[in-house]
């Protein structure tokens, strides 16, 4: 399963999110962090959970955590401009 995460980071906010998500990648989080090659500023995380649990979990931190309470500064509308989605792999889902 994987968590998805979606936003666009600020024009005048790219740099400092680039120098703060590089620390948070840095400490071995779960996850990839990638920009758009076609639309400069939108970001996607790409979470690797285990279960349902896992996926809550990490939304939860994502949308209240005081880890992330910084960046969310940086997306353009805020915590609503932050859109989370986990997905799980087609076999499982007539299983």
């Amino acid at each position: 399963m994987i968590l998805f995460c979606e936003y666009v980071v600020l024009h005048d906010c790219r740099e400092a999110y680039l120098k703060w998500m590089n620390e948070r990648l840095s400490e071995g989080l779960p996850m990839q962090a990638l920009e758009n090659t076609a639309q400069p500023g939108v970001f996607v995380e790409i979470w690797q959970i285990t279960d349902a649990d896992h996926a809550a979990r990490i939304e939860k931190e994502r949308r209240e955590g005081r880890s992330w309470e910084k960046m969310t500064l940086w997306i353009k509308g805020g915590e609503a401009g932050l859109r989370i989605w986990t997905f799980r792999p087609v076999e499982a889902v007539n299983g």
